[in-house]
């Protein structure tokens, strides 16, 4: 004899899902349905710059973040793991934009979380929202705009977001439609670091792990032309069975072996790679700043890195594909012993068949001619990152057989 379920407890087990940033499992009845990552970016501890000091606090921050893959809902997850005190949202929406901070006519809606239009988020937790139904789709601007009542000193986010984050004067603007209350801009994301959609049952998603080349540095605001920018562009003519979300958690000096620039690599594998909604492949392109900073005398840390988060994700059953690292001649630190270990890198990632596949990234925009630099067409100028044309190339260097 079946025993009957408690509503209220079922309730209280839901709101715990969702305040320790777990998505709880489909009803049944769903099973040709599943939750996919449409957007991800890899949070930090944000702290005060020249460029902005970072308090949050009695307004309304507008972000926008473009989807890869469509789906009948959505869900948005806001984090405070950085946090060292508890931040309350209240009053968060979610519409699509038309221009800057102004949001298209009548497509602002409310998110709740725990069927609540209010939630407190703990030090170190994150927290998703209820699935907010309707048609979305893939290469959408969804704008999230959250009000913040009170001033949070240690902000969660991400620095370097490449697109412009909308803060408000005073008060709760949230609803508002209207750009006009949202005086102030950024270039970074502020808790928000995932949006997830109810798609088909085969559908899935591939995350990139990786630093600046992965996060997009060298494009301008508002460009979305990341290399995974443009593979999901790639990945959208595909027949929509096929199609998969593309999730970028690169974070901009970022070490595979030790923190600076958030943590490294490999402490946030699994919170940023193995714990994505619809996780089916991950993608490792990390390990030049580790070499080009580091003192290493050899490749061994790093592959021994690498090997450790491919026994993590074959453990959660799923595909990890290397990238081998892409050339640096000309950049200030390069010198003939780091270029020795790079290629010695390349090498393994190349034959080892450690991993469940390799994404040649280094062949893909090396100067054939000197393949320890990079192609003059794909090199932004510094000799370490990558043009536009040097991001699209990457993205073209993946066989989406692949994924």
């Amino acid at each position: 004899m079946r025993r009957p379920v408690h509503r209220g407890a079922m309730a209280v087990v839901v709101m715990t899902a969702v305040m320790a940033g777990v998505l709880p499992t489909s009803p049944a009845g769903a099973e040709s349905r599943r939750l996919v990552g449409t957007w991800s970016t890899a949070s930090d501890r944000l702290t005060p710059t020249d460029r902005l000091a970072v308090t949050i606090g009695g307004q309304t921050v507008r972000m926008v973040a473009r989807t890869s893959i469509g789906g009948s809902a959505v869900r948005v997850r806001l984090s405070n793991v950085f946090g060292t005190a508890p931040v309350t949202f209240k009053n968060v929406h979610l519409g699509l934009q038309a221009y800057g901070a102004e949001i298209v006519a009548k497509s602002n809606r409310q998110l709740t979380f725990g069927k609540r239009k209010w939630v407190t988020v703990r030090p170190g937790q994150a927290v998703w929202s209820d699935p907010l139904t309707g048609k979305f789709s893939g290469r959408q601007d969804l704008v999230v705009s959250a009000y913040v009542p009170t001033a949070v000193e240690e902000v969660t986010g991400h620095d370097r977001a490449y697109a412009t984050t909308y803060l408000s004067t005073p008060g709760d603007h949230a609803a508002n439609e209207s750009s006009e209350a949202f005086a102030t801009t950024s270039t970074q994301w502020y808790f928000l670091d995932r949006i997830a959609v109810t798609a088909g049952g085969d559908s899935g998603s591939v995350v990139a792990l990786g630093d600046s080349i992965t996060d997009g540095t060298g494009q301008g605001n508002d460009a979305n032309r990341r290399w995974t920018d443009y593979l999901y562009q790639r990945i959208g003519r595909l027949p929509a069975k096929k199609r998969m979300g593309v999730l970028n958690v690169g974070i901009a000096g970022n070490r595979v072996l030790q923190p600076g620039v958030g943590p490294s690599a490999l402490s946030r594998f699994k919170r940023d790679a193995l714990s994505q909604p619809g996780v089916r492949t991950i993608v490792v392109l990390e390990g030049i700043n580790d070499i080009s900073r580091g003192e290493y005398t050899s490749a061994k840390p790093l592959i021994d890195a690498y090997k450790k988060m491919i026994k993590l994700a074959r453990a959660k059953k799923i595909r990890i594909l290397g990238g081998t690292l892409t050339p640096f001649y000309g950049y200030s630190t390069w010198t003939e012993e780091r270029e020795e270990i790079r290629q010695e890198v390349n090498v393994w990632i190349r034959t080892s068949k450690a991993f469940d596949g390799v994404i040649d990234f280094d062949q893909a925009v090396r100067d054939p001619g000197f393949p320890a630099q990079l192609a003059a067409a794909y090199d932004h100028g510094d000799h370490i990152h990558l043009s536009d044309a040097g991001r699209r190339r990457l993205a073209y260097a993946v066989r989406l057989s692949q994924l």
